[in-house]
């Protein structure tokens, strides 16, 4: 049995969605033991991982936004596009949400 470091995110089978496709690709850098101290004080300070934070200054630099905020803006999308479609549409539920028998 392997054990994961609490500053380590599990490895999964599959990639992970994001918002531009699964996320697939390693990125690695060394530092410094002072700099990974003082790296890894601002993470538990931040309330998050080296990998989300990382991940982030990643997708900052790249596209001038953090990888949290652009799957946020993704789910936004995705709820307005569901909204849009029911209001076309109406909702569509499955046979188990049906009237049954006349009964309401």
């Amino acid at each position: 049995m392997s054990t994961i470091d609490q500053d380590q995110e599990p490895a999964f089978a599959r990639g992970i969605a994001g918002p531009l496709g699964k996320l697939t690709e390693d990125l690695k850098t060394k530092v410094d033991e002072a700099t990974d101290k003082v790296f890894r004080q601002h993470c538990a300070l931040s309330g998050t991982d080296a990998s989300t934070l990382l991940r982030d200054f990643v997708y900052l630099t790249c596209y001038g936004k953090t990888w949290r905020a652009m799957a946020a803006e993704k789910l936004l999308h995705e709820e307005e596009r569901i909204g849009a479609m029911r209001k076309l549409t109406g909702p569509f539920e499955g046979p188990e949400f049906a009237q049954r028998g006349g009964h309401h």
